[in-house]
């Protein structure tokens, strides 16, 4: 074999095995892009739902204050319909945000 053929044969071989590696390792970048993409998109939510979740226990415990106050008082002041109105606020908010549309899972 002369020595354009075997220049010839190896730079066919180096071609034909690169161009596949490189492009396995773009689309590998890109699947891990895509993946820290999309955990992103998840932490978000879940500080939300966090978010949310802590808002939700902050109005029971402001409701033990408020029962147990007129437990010890033994009467009902406005506190508790102020206290039902911030619930049923929260509840609303909570079903709204449930019910929006394109929302994923």
């Amino acid at each position: 074999m002369s020595d354009l053929v075997k220049v010839a044969v190896i730079t066919g071989v180096i071609t034909l095995v690169n161009g596949p590696l490189v492009i396995g390792l773009l689309s590998r970048k890109s699947r891990k892009d895509d993946e820290v993409r999309k955990l992103r998109g998840d932490v978000a939510k879940l500080f939300k739902l966090v978010d949310r979740i802590a808002e939700g226990l902050t109005y029971g415990l402001e409701n033990d204050a408020v029962i147990f106050n007129a437990f010890r008082k033994n009467s009902i002041n406005g506190e508790s319909e102020v206290q039902e109105q911030k619930m049923r606020d929260y509840f609303s908010r909570c079903a709204t945000e449930g019910f929006k549309s394109g929302k994923e899972g």
